[in-house]
Parts: structure tokens; C-alpha cells; sequence
């Protein structure tokens, strides 16, 4: 529920972003197309939505970013671990490394709760949630998206490889 709110804020500085541009090119005598101010939100969008992200000092195991936040890799051993963190994710209108991400998740449970999120727009769909493995493709054009790991006394191993 929190994202929806983020998106909606952002969306908002986005547009008044957009505005303040459009007025300062009509008082200027410039002119600015469609293109140029969608363009900007999508960028100022995709510079902001990252702050959602666990930082890497704060995470149970290791995060190694591919070419965006998007997707990498991560891996982590809980002991008895109650937490949530957000591994990877962000909010972009058109991603420019494709708008498919592909998944592939593995855990190995030995006692505890774990639920791996996919959140995407207004959705959510937990993954996995229990010991096991799961390849998913998840679309994130127009929308947000984060992968979340929630774990309640929790010890076990996890890796995830997002492409």
C-alpha cells in the first residue's frame, strides 16, 4: 500500500517538474514537445525510485546490481531472522534494458516463515513460500515493481538471480 502512496507522490512532483518546464519554455519562447516532457518524468522517475531499496548495509546477504536495480543477484543465509527487505525494484515508464525481467529463485528452508514478493503496480504475488525453486518472468512496463523477501524466525538459505 505504501508504493501506491510513493508512486502517487512522485507522480505529483513529477508533474509539477513537467509544468514549471513547460511554463519556463512558453515565458522564454522556447517550445517543448510532448515527447521532451514525458521523457523527463520517465527519467525523473527512474532517479527517484530506487530510495524504496534496501540499503546493502541493512541486508541479511550480498546484492550484486546488473546493469540497473532492476536485476543482479543475492544471496543470504538467515539464522532465525525476522525481517522484510526490498532487493531490487524501481518505477520506470520504459525500462531501457527491456521491460521483462526474468527470475530465478531458490530456497532452502530449515525452520521458520519466508514469502517472496513480486510487487508490481498495484499487485502483489508471493512467489515462493516455503523450500523450493521458481523461474517467472515479470513485466514492468508502466508501473513499479519490487522483489521483497519476508521472513519470521527464518533460518535457511536463499538466491536469487534476476536478469
Amino acid at each position: 500500500m505504501f508504493g501506491f502512496f510513493k508512486l502517487i507522490l512522485l507522480a505529483i512532483i513529477g508533474i509539477i517538474i513537467a509544468g514549471s518546464a513547460f511554463f519556463y519554455n512558453i515565458f522564454n519562447n522556447d517550445t517543448i514537445s510532448k515527447e521532451d516532457i514525458v521523457n523527463g518524468f520517465g527519467d525523473f522517475l527512474q532517479d527517484t525510485s530506487t530510495n524504496g531499496l534496501t540499503k546493502d548495509n541493512k541486508l541479511e546477504g550480498k546484492r550484486k546490481f546488473g546493469i540497473d536495480e532492476y536485476v543482479g543477484t543475492y544471496r543470504a543465509s538467515y539464522n532465525n531472522k525476522t525481517k522484510e527487505e526490498t532487493i531490487f525494484g524501481g518505477t520506470v515508464l520504459d525500462r531501457e534494458n527491456g521491460n521483462t525481467i526474468s527470475l530465478k529463485i531458490k530456497v532452502e528452508k530449515q525452520s521458520g516463515n519466508i514469502e517472496i514478493i513480486s510487487n508490481s503496480g498495484t499487485e502483489s504475488e508471493i512467489l515462493i513460500n516455503d523450500t523450493g525453486e521458481v523461474e517467472k518472468s515479470i513485466d514492468v512496463k508502466e508501473k513499479s515493481y519490487y522483489l521483497k523477501i519476508k521472513v519470521t524466525d527464518f533460518t535457511g538459505n536463499v538466491e536469487i538471480v534476476a536478469e
